[in-house]
């Protein structure tokens, strides 16, 4: 059985460009490829042409693990695409007031109920890769800015987990960030979200969020001072227990997820 959805009236978009079966998408040859694993590949797709082109992100899920079926299950009640569950994931998060790429449409193909291939077609995401604009832009920012950016991301992730989302891949190469036009304000987007989980109140789990950020943190750009700012901004006034006792168990667990593997370099 095979299933499309789109986004408002995107469909005749696509369908102009030759684009109006599952199959040609999932067999697109001419897209320009940005990652791919053994699982999925992600693929530039750009329409139209210049100035007036459109940039979308294609992903397609070639192959799925029984326990990522079983997680969808567990996390929607029912069995669903990784398509349909980022699609799910992605408008969750928009729907919070959290930005993130912007789904127009996704396609799965499935037996007796069960993922076989499943893509899903995204926006670009505004702004740039945090990793990429700190190992570019940190050393020259003035310390209010770092300590700006720092409070700013601090907020948007206390915003997620007070709306009970859970972010199990919270790293900075999974942010994007951008200045808000003609202000000194910084605003952020979250991608990679095929793990995240909705109505989640469990503070150990978004300790464990916070543990990840901070283990993506390298210290060549996040000292001591940045990280405590970080923690104190998040944590607030209302935090359980205060914020000594949030930064210990932060700390411990970003230090058993650098036990197990290195940060990414940037």
């Amino acid at each position: 059985m095979v299933r499309m959805v789109f986004a408002n009236s995107r469909q005749p978009v696509f369908a102009e460009s030759g684009f109006k079966s599952f199959d040609d998408f999932f067999d697109y040859p001419g897209a320009k490829r940005s990652g791919k694993n053994n699982k999925r590949d992600v693929q530039i797709l750009t329409l139209g042409n210049e100035p007036n082109h459109k940039v979308f992100f294609l992903k397609r899920f070639h192959y799925v693990y029984f326990k990522d079926k079983l997680f969808t299950l567990f996390n929607f009640g029912h069995f669903c695409s990784q398509a349909g569950c980022e699609w799910k994931n992605a408008n969750i998060l928009l729907d919070n007031g959290i930005e993130t790429h912007l789904p127009v449409c996704y396609g799965e193909r499935t037996k007796w109920g069960l993922e076989t291939k499943s893509f899903l077609v995204t926006e670009k995401v505004r702004g740039r890769c945090l990793t990429d604009f700190v190992a570019q832009k940190w050393a020259q920012l003035p310390q209010p800015q770092k300590e700006k950016i720092i409070v700013a991301l601090a907020k948007l992730i206390r915003k997620i987990h007070d709306a009970r989302i859970s972010l199990p891949d919270l790293y900075l190469w999974h942010i994007f960030i951008k200045r808000e036009q003609n202000t000194d304000e910084w605003d952020f987007a979250v991608i990679d979200l095929p793990r995240m989980t909705h109505n989640v109140a469990d503070k150990n789990r978004q300790i464990r969020n916070l543990g990840r950020l901070d283990h993506s943190m390298v210290d060549k750009y996040f000292d001591d001072t940045l990280r405590r700012l970080f923690i104190e901004s998040y944590a607030g006034r209302d935090w359980p227990g205060g914020v000594d006792k949030l930064a210990a168990k932060v700390k411990k667990y970003s230090a058993a997820v650098s036990a197990r593997r290195n940060p990414k370099p940037y």
